[in-house]
């Protein structure tokens, strides 16, 4: 399996000088850019319904007894499960969302959180995802991979709620001198998250791996909602438009108000603001994911080592 393509997390430190302040400023333009860009979408006048993701309401269905549907994609990925303090922050944020979308929002669950630093092989069958798990099981060192973050410590902050028709998520930048962080070890930010993306590519592609990633953007984020019809529903919500409009404007005001509590340095109902920091592999290593992992199931294959 040769490399077919450059490693794209390696051009944008490049491109950024090897500066982490560069690096941050790149992620924070692209989530600042991409909640401005869904904003107005949200809010125009010709805004319709979100768009829900179909294959989440037929597995959703399924889990209820009410079809047999199996989602047929099937994935292999390298994960990084968020910390408790990360998760429970989560959980604060959602429920201060949730009662403004209703059925059709689905709350990620607590043990489904995770965040792709790198996608091997997205949506395909389980026999060729099993033939590429059989590959690198012979040919790549896979533990000491996964307990890359034990000596690779890469630092994310200042959460803020992204959002666009169709998901939400908590999206971090990489730190670059922001305040420290009371875990032990915590490292100097010289070694970003970025950098921790471009050392994993370039280890899975040595070992002759071809990698299909589909997250390469400047992002860093934990999908916390997605909007889907609720179960036993064949058709959108049949409300008025106006009445739709509304709910969003709510929705889209009331995330806004979060994210600019989020930016500020006192955290009023957040907690102390150690709350977001998260240096990467804190409680567990990463994980190695196959399956049926689109929304955060699936098989784990193998954890690497945490630290606390």
């Amino acid at each position: 399996m040769a490399q077919l393509k450059p490693n794209v997390f390696k051009q944008l430190i490049i491109a950024s000088e090897n500066d982490t302040e560069k690096l941050q400023q790149a992620f924070e333009e692209h989530r600042s850019n991409r909640n401005a860009q869904f904003k107005e979408h949200i809010l125009d006048l010709s805004f319709r319904e979100w768009r829900f993701d179909e294959i989440l309401h037929q597995v959703l269905e399924a889990q209820q007894g009410l079809t047999q549907y199996v989602d047929p994609r099937n994935n292999l990925s390298l994960w990084t499960r968020p910390p408790r303090h990360i998760r429970e922050l989560i959980h604060d944020i959602q429920q201060m969302i949730a009662p403004l979308a209703g059925p059709c929002l689905w709350l990620t669950p607590a043990d489904h959180l995770h965040m792709t630093t790198l996608e091997m092989m997205p949506a395909r069958t389980l026999p060729e995802v099993n033939e590429l798990l059989s590959f690198l099981e012979e040919h790549a060192p896979l533990q000491d991979i996964l307990d890359y973050t034990l000596t690779h410590r890469a630092r994310l902050v200042r959460p803020i709620v992204s959002y666009d028709a169709s998901a939400l998520a908590l999206s971090f930048i990489p730190a670059a001198g922001d305040t420290a962080y009371e875990v032990k070890g915590a490292p100097d930010d010289s070694y970003s998250y970025q950098h921790l993306r471009s050392d994993l590519y370039d280890i899975m592609t040595e070992a002759g791996c071809q990698l299909e990633a589909r997250y390469t953007v400047p992002s860093a984020h934990v999908t916390i909602a997605r909007f889907v019809r609720p179960v036993g529903s064949t058709q959108s919500k049949s409300e008025e438009a106006d009445y739709l409009r509304e709910r969003a404007r709510e929705l889209v005001a009331k995330i806004e108000d979060i994210n600019q509590e989020l930016r500020s340095d006192e955290w009023k109902r957040f907690g102390s603001l150690a709350r977001g920091e998260w240096v990467v592999g804190q409680e567990k290593g990463l994980e190695l994911m196959k399956g049926r992992s689109w929304y955060g199931k699936g098989d784990s294959v193998l954890i690497g080592s945490g630290f606390h």
